[in-house]
C-alpha cells in the first residue's frame, strides 16, 4: 500500500542534497550506473546511426532512459512536497499507526530502500509502539538519510520486478516481487527485447539481462498504481474491515475496450511510455559514448518520461529545487521539458468536446455539451485530489457575457469551492448535526444557473457517510462521476471491483450511455440559459478544465507541522494550475429554431 509518508525532521535529521552516485545496495544500483551505458551516443555523424536520439532532422534530441526519467514523477516520488505534506497530515491524524503508514508508503515511494531493508532484515528496520509489523518497519527518519531511498522509483526497481501475480490482487498495493541477494534469480534484469546481449551488461554491472514479456503489460504498472487503503472508524479510531479503493486506473482499464481482449487493446505503456513512430535504435553505448555497430537495433523503443497528468507538482518541484534538496540532481530545463510533455498529453490525448445542440426555444438558449473520454481509464483517474470541469461562457451580439459557469479565478478556485472549504466540511471529526449539504457540488445533468458547475471528481465519505479529506477515514465514494472509459459497464465493474462503479449521478440517462447502450465513455451536459432576446445572435465557448490538486485537498491538510506549512507556502507562490484539456466554440448567429450539427473540438485538441 502506497499511503503517504511523514518526512518531519528531514532537515533536522541532517539530510543534504541527494547524491546520485550512491553505488549499489543489495540488489539495487543507482540510475547513474545504468545510464553510463544506456545513454545517448556522442556521435551525431549521419554515417553512423546515433543511439537513443531522435533522428538528426529532429535535432538529435536525447531520449535516453536516464535523461527522461530524472525529472519524472517516478524519480521524484520521494521528493514531492504534496506527498510529504499529506503524510504529515495523515500521521498527525493517526499517530499510533505512524510506523505502519510510513513503511507501507515507502513500498512504492522509496521502493528500493524499503525492499532492501526487508530483504536483508537490516538494522534499518525498527520496532516501536507505532510499528504494527513483527518484522519491523522501515521508517522515514532512516529513509531521509539514504540516497537509495531518495531516488524514488528507479531503474533496478522496475526492471527487477518478476512476473509473479502481476495484474492479480496479490500484487496490488505494492505487492510486487523482487529476488533477494542469494536467490537463484537475483540480479536478473528484465527487459522487453528478446535475445539480449548478456555479457556486456554482466561484465559491466553484475546484472543478467533477460527477456520479460511482463515488462510491456499493464499488470506491471498495476502493482503500485492499484491502491487499497485501510479504513479507520472516524468515531472510535479503530480500523474496520474495509479495504478502500483509493486509486484504481488498472481496474478501470480492465473494464474498457482498451483492456486485455478488448477491441482496442492497449497497455499502460502505450500512452505513458510512448514509442516514437517508425523509430529503432541500439539501446546502449560504450561508457565512452561510442557506438558499437555490432549491437542490434531495437524497436519499438519506449520513452521513459513516464508521462502522466500532474504538471502542477512538477512546477512546484522545479520552483523549489533548493528547498527540496534536489537542485544538484535536477535542472529547471529538465522539469520544463517534462512539464511540456505532460501538457501535450493532457491537451491532445485525453478528451474531446462537441456542442451537440445549440438553439433557442422560447426564452431559453439550449446548449448541449458532449464530453468524450479518450483515455483507457476514468477521466480523471487515480489520486482523489484531481478534478475536471466545464467552463461555459455565452455572449450576446455585443460580445457581452450573458451566462458563465465554471470560471476559475487566479488562485485556481471556482464558485463551488466556497462550500467545500467551509471549516465543518474540512474537519476530521464533524460537529453534531452535520450534513454534507453545501460541502460539494452534486452531479448535474441539467444546468440552468451560473452557480451550478459540471464537475467530474471523487468525493470521499467516512464511516458516517460524511465528506472527508483524510485518506484513512475514507470508506466509500459519496460521488464518483468521473467519465468512464469507452466500454465500461456497471455489470462488469461488479465482477472486477464494485468500488469502481459510478456514484452520485442520480437519474442521468446519458451518463456513459448513447442510444440506450452503456459503455459510451461520454456524458452530455444540458445547459438551459435564459435569454432576453430570443431572436438575437449568441455565441458559446466551452473549455474542459483540469486540476491535479484541487484547493479542497490543500486546505484539508489540517496539521500545523512544518511540511504542511512549507507546502502551503509553496502553493501561495504558485496556486494550483488549471489545465485546458479541450475547447470548442459555436459561432455567433441567429437561430431560427434550427438545431446545430455537432461541432468537434478545435484542431489543437
Amino acid at each position: 500500500m502506497v499511503w503517504f509518508l511523514l518526512l518531519t525532521g528531514w532537515q533536522e535529521a541532517g539530510a543534504t542534497e541527494y547524491n546520485t552516485d550512491w553505488g549499489t545496495v543489495g540488489v539495487f544500483t543507482a540510475a547513474q550506473n545504468c545510464s553510463s551505458c544506456h545513454r545517448a551516443s556522442n556521435d551525431l555523424d549521419p554515417a553512423i546511426d546515433a543511439v537513443i536520439r531522435l533522428p538528426l532532422q529532429d535535432d538529435g534530441t536525447d531520449i535516453s532512459p536516464g535523461t527522461q526519467w530524472r525529472h519524472s514523477m517516478m524519480a521524484q516520488a520521494f521528493s514531492d512536497p504534496y506527498f510529504r505534506a499529506t503524510v504529515e497530515d495523515e500521521v498527525d491524524a493517526f499517530p499510533a499507526l505512524a510506523g505502519l503508514i510510513e513503511d507501507k508508503c515507502l513500498t512504492c515511494h522509496s521502493p528500493m530502500a524499503r525492499t532492501h531493508a526487508h530483504q536483508a532484515n537490516s538494522d534499518d528496520l525498527t520496532q516501536d509502539e507505532t510499528c504494527h509489523d513483527d518484522e519491523g518497519c522501515y521508517r522515514l527518519d532512516t529513509a531521509s538519510l539514504q540516497d537509495h531511498a531518495r531516488e524514488g522509483v528507479s531503474c533496478t526497481l522496475c526492471h527487477q520486478i518478476k512476473r509473479d501475480d502481476l495484474g492479480e490482487a496479490e500484487s496490488f498495493s505494492g505487492g510486487f516481487s523482487i529476488a533477494a541477494a542469494g536467490d537463484q534469480d537475483a540480479m536478473t534484469i528484465y527487459g522487453p527485447y528478446r535475445n539480449p546481449a548478456v555479457n556486456p551488461m554482466l561484465r559491466r554491472s553484475g546484472y543478467t539481462p533477460q527477456f520479460g514479456s511482463h515488462m510491456s503489460t499493464s499488470g506491471h504498472c498495476a502493482s503500485c498504481h492499484t491502491l487499497y487503503t485501510p479504513t479507520v472508524d472516524v468515531d472510535t479510531g479503530v480500523p474496520v474491515e474495509i479495504e478502500f479503493l483509493e486509486q484504481g486506473p488498472f481496474l478501470e482499464w480492465q473494464n474498457s475496450v482498451y483492456g486485455t481482449g478488448g477491441t482496442l487493446e492497449q497497455q499502460c505503456q502505450d500512452c505513458h511510455m510512448p514509442a516514437p513512430a517508425d523509430y529503432s535504435s541500439r539501446i546502449a553505448v560504450f561508457p565512452t559514448g561510442d557506438v558499437n555497430l555490432d549491437w542490434l537495433e531495437r524497436t519499438p523503443f519506449n520513452t521513459h518520461s513516464m508521462v502522466g497528468g500532474n504538471a502542477y507538482i512538477l512546477e512546484l518541484l522545479r520552483d523549489n529545487r533548493v528547498a527540496l534538496e534536489i537542485a544538484s540532481s535536477t535542472s529547471v530545463a529538465g522539469f520544463d521539458a517534462q512539464i511540456a510533455v505532460t501538457r501535450s498529453l493532457l491537451e491532445k490525448e485525453t478528451a474531446e468536446l462537441a456542442v451537440s445542440r445549440f438553439e433557442v426555444s422560447g426564452n431559453e438558449l439550449l446548449v448541449d455539451v458532449l464530453l468524450t473520454n479518450r483515455t483507457g481509464h476514468k477521466l480523471p483517474t487515480a489520486y482523489p485530489s484531481r478534478r475536471m470541469w466545464l467552463h461555459l461562457t455565452v455572449r450576446d451580439a455585443a460580445n457581452q457575457v450573458v451566462f458563465e459557469s465554471g470560471a476559475p479565478d487566479a488562485n485556481g478556485h471556482i464558485s463551488t469551492d466556497a462550500g467545500r472549504l467551509m471549516p465543518d466540511c474540512l474537519a476530521r471529526s464533524k460537529p453534531p448535526g452535520f450534513t454534507n449539504a453545501g460541502c460539494f457540488e452534486p452531479h448535474h445533468d441539467v444546468i440552468n444557473a451560473p452557480s451550478q458547475v459540471a464537475i467530474y471528481e471523487t468525493v470521499l465519505g467516512d464511516t458516517n457517510d460524511h465528506i472527508t479529506h483524510v485518506l484513512l477515514h475514507a470508506a466509500s465514494y459519496l460521488k464518483d462521476n468521473r467519465i468512464p472509459p469507452e466500454g465500461f459497464t456497471n455489470d462488469r465493474a461488479a465482477l472486477i471491483e464494485p468500488q469502481t462503479k459510478s456514484a452520485g449521478i442520480g437519474m442521468d440517462g446519458d451518463f456513459n450511455v448513447v442510444d440506450e447502450q452503456e459503455g459510451s465513455g461520454t456524458d452530455t451536459v444540458h445547459y438551459r440559459v435564459p435569454v432576453s432576446d430570443p431572436g438575437g445572435a449568441y455565441s458559446v465557448e466551452v473549455r474542459l478544465l483540469f486540476q491535479a490538486t484541487q484547493p479542497g485537498f490543500i486546505d484539508g491538510l489540517l496539521s500545523t507541522g512544518r511540511l504542511v506549512t512549507d507546502f502551503k507556502q509553496m502553493v501561495a507562490q504558485l496556486p494550483p494550475t488549471v489545465e485546458v484539456l479541450a475547447t470548442v466554440s459555436a459561432p455567433r448567429s441567429g437561430f431560427r429554431a434550427l438545431p446545430w450539427l455537432p461541432l468537434l473540438l478545435d484542431a489543437e485538441n
